[in-house]
């Protein structure tokens, strides 16, 4: 009988997972338009991107401004660094979605870090469509540092 609840427990997880998506009906977002400069700006990080058409697929380019004014005073060093930029219909369901990972270095006020993101939606809903971004970021006292706790952040979708 408990060899039969656990099948059964199994058999539910997977296929309450084949119903889940992603989301970010939570973070800051701006309509899809095609080549003309946009901005998000987040908690601790801001985004002056554009929407770039290429052969089979997206693009988002731009710029990532980590908000220094947002941060620990103390913080000089970026020790990790993971940016995602979302395509999101009206309700917030990702339906594509891009992400890079960045090299440890200097923060520095005003220096952004580039980022280039392909989106491949498989279909393209009719209605509007949204683009988002997320992040993960390690910021150190210096790059040295092993001793202070870090500040993190992190902003992104979930899973629903």
């Amino acid at each position: 009988m408990k060899k039969n609840i656990g099948v059964l427990f199994v058999l539910f997880v997977l296929m309450s997972a084949g119903c889940a998506h992603m989301d970010v009906s939570h973070l800051n977002r701006d309509h899809w338009v095609f080549e003309s400069p946009s901005k998000i700006s987040m908690e601790f990080m801001a985004f002056d991107y554009q929407v770039v058409p290429r052969k089979d697929s997206f693009g988002i380019r731009g710029t990532a401004f980590i908000q220094k004014d947002n941060v620990p005073e103390w913080a000089r060093w970026i020790g990790e660094l993971w940016i995602q930029g979302y395509l999101s219909d009206n309700d917030g369901v990702v339906l594509a979605q891009g992400m890079q990972v960045f090299s440890p270095e200097k923060l520095q006020a005003g220096v952004g870090v580039p980022f280039d993101f392909e989106l491949k939606p498989e279909q393209i809903m009719s209605g509007p469509l949204f683009i988002s971004f997320g992040y993960r970021m390690v910021l150190h006292r210096d790059k040295m540092d092993t001793i202070s706790p870090p500040f993190m952040a992190i902003q992104g979708a979930v899973s629903q």
